[in-house]
């Protein structure tokens, strides 16, 4: 989902890949190895002081800290270089007595926004106003396009990467509850999908998509979500899939799910004059009247 962000110096996107713009241009080049991850590091952190042991341990796992400390200055000065393109600086790394400080007076990013559409979304449940509600989860399920900093590596990044899978997951279950119960059942599918997206494992993303499939009578659809399922479960967990999936699956094959085509609407009769009945032989004309002929 692309936006408008005009007049922003800083846009950093987080989700399903990382790009930085500033001043409306990318940033590409960090001049350092470590530069871009102490920059996501302290935009994921920001406003807060980082103490110089907590990065070396996040950045540099297992080296020693006097080399660790050198490299951590020449990534601080690697990430101001980038960041100084911009002639009023809309994000700055300030360094205090123990530590590090990324401050950003004008900054638009995905994380903070899928942050206040969820939060947004749980006051609005609060106060019993469900349809502002669901608007936020289908904020902050489109801001969402994916795992959070893919390809980036250490403990810190994947801690916060499930995080955001799991607030993810709520988000749209929360709007798959709401489309099954509209009956909505093309939403339905398209949201089973990035769940699944997210969570792979998910057995009752395909039980579901099993019984729609078998309630239109498309078995070949029914098949190959089974198929997924068993393989998924089997070759990565290692474990074989629930009764009711295998129940489910049955069931459709044998045609007990399918919901029967709606029979056509019923033929009216044409408006204006019934039709004059044809005279069968023998039968008196329809215009004869009882009486003796004039």
């Amino acid at each position: 989902m692309r936006e408008d962000h005009h007049g922003t110096g800083l846009v950093v996107r987080c989700f399903g890949t990382f790009e930085v713009r500033l001043a409306g241009e990318p940033v590409v080049s960090w001049h350092a190895g470590k530069a871009r991850n102490l920059f996501q590091y302290l935009l994921l952190n920001r406003g807060r002081i980082i103490r110089r042991e907590k990065l070396f341990e996040a950045l540099w796992p297992g080296s020693a800290w006097p080399s660790a400390a050198g490299s951590l200055k020449v990534a601080v000065h690697a990430v101001r270089r980038a960041l100084a393109r911009a002639g009023a600086r809309p994000a700055e790394v300030r360094c205090r007595e123990h530590g590090y400080q990324l401050d950003a007076t004008d900054l638009w990013l995905d994380v903070d926004e899928f942050d206040t559409a969820l939060r947004e979304a749980h006051v609005a449940e609060s106060l019993g106003r469900p349809a502002e509600a669901l608007a936020c989860y289908r904020r902050a399920a489109q801001l969402y396009a994916g795992d959070l900093l893919p390809g980036e590596t250490g403990d810190w990044v994947e801690e916060q990467r499930e995080y955001y899978r799991t607030r993810a997951l709520y988000a749209l279950g929360s709007l798959r509850a709401d489309a099954l119960r509209r009956g909505d059942h093309a939403e339905v599918v398209e949201l089973c999908r990035r769940i699944l997206d997210v969570d792979p494992y998910d057995e009752r993303m395909y039980q579901t998509l099993m019984v729609l499939h078998a309630r239109r009578g498309e078995l070949g659809q029914v098949r190959n979500w089974h198929r997924m399922c068993v393989r998924r479960l089997r070759r990565d967990l290692d474990v074989a899939p629930t009764e009711t999936t295998r129940r489910i699956f049955a069931r459709a094959v044998r045609g007990e799910l399918r919901v029967p085509a709606a029979p056509a609407p019923a033929t009216w009769p044409r408006r204006g004059p019934a039709p004059r009945p044809k005279n069968r032989p023998g039968a008196r004309p329809a215009s004869w009247t009882a009486g003796p002929h004039r």
